[in-house]
């Protein structure tokens, strides 16, 4: 696919997804060449059954667009499980006044990382390898305005592994499914056992290139209390019992 390709049929889907405001040629032009080493690395890494330069702009980008003016100015923001770089890369590229810190715990995804946002010229990203049940008792925790995941784990078990690196104040955005009220109503105990609490549960219909819609759910939470220190616990604990 050509550039003006590209970037005629990103512009088209981000104005069907209500996110036309990130449809600037310089942005578009970063999402291009994102498209390109994405694809590229997922033939060795296989970071996403997404083969199609059309769905990518869908399914990954837009997916990852539509939260961002959720995030406040000029804050610091965490994503857990980053893995392939979604949401990290797509909301540096579209908020280069946030400063994102990616998560994983596979080193070779986090090199991906910070080569790609090396290549796109994005001074506002960082990583981090280790596990975040770990990293979540360092100097990390309770540091970071916003910490976000996607696709990672429910929302029960993703909370424990989040909260703990918000600050009192900030925020936990989970992109979640359509299944995003329900675990939510399961994660409630979770929630307040950790600090914090829903405030918005934002729905929406994703439109795919392809012209195919699924529900999306981006579950907020506000951190109004400290995380006692026993969270989070070791991962077996927290799937063997989630809080």
């Amino acid at each position: 696919m050509t550039k003006n390709d590209f970037s005629r049929l990103a512009a088209e889907n981000f104005e069907k997804n209500g996110i036309a405001q990130y449809a600037t040629d310089e942005i578009l032009s970063k999402f291009y060449d994102l498209c390109a080493i994405f694809l590229e690395a997922n033939e060795k890494m296989n970071l996403t059954a997404v083969r199609d330069e059309k769905l990518v702009v869908s399914r990954h980008f837009a997916d990852c667009l539509i939260p961002a003016s959720l995030f406040p100015v000029g804050t610091n923001v965490l994503d857990v499980g980053s893995g392939g770089g979604m949401p990290t890369l797509p909301l540096a590229i579209a908020r280069p006044d946030l400063n994102i810190t990616a998560l994983d715990a596979t080193a070779k995804k986090t090199a991906y990382i910070e080569n790609a946002a090396r290549a796109l010229g994005l001074s506002n990203v960082s990583v981090v390898t280790g596990r975040a049940e770990e990293l979540a008792n360092s100097a990390l925790r309770a540091s970071f305005g916003v910490v976000t995941a996607r696709a990672v784990a429910q929302t029960n078990v993703l909370a424990e592994l989040c909260v703990p690196f918000v600050k009192r104040g900030g925020l936990f955005v989970a992109l979640k499914g359509k299944n995003g009220a329900e675990e939510a109503a399961e994660a409630a105990s979770a929630a307040k056992t950790l600090g914090c609490r829903l405030v918005d549960d934002k729905s929406f219909s994703l439109v795919d290139t392809d012209g195919e819609i699924s529900e999306r759910h981006v579950l907020v939470y506000e951190k109004i209390g400290e995380t006692p220190k026993i969270y989070p616990r070791k991962y077996a604990q927290i799937l063997k019992n989630p809080l």
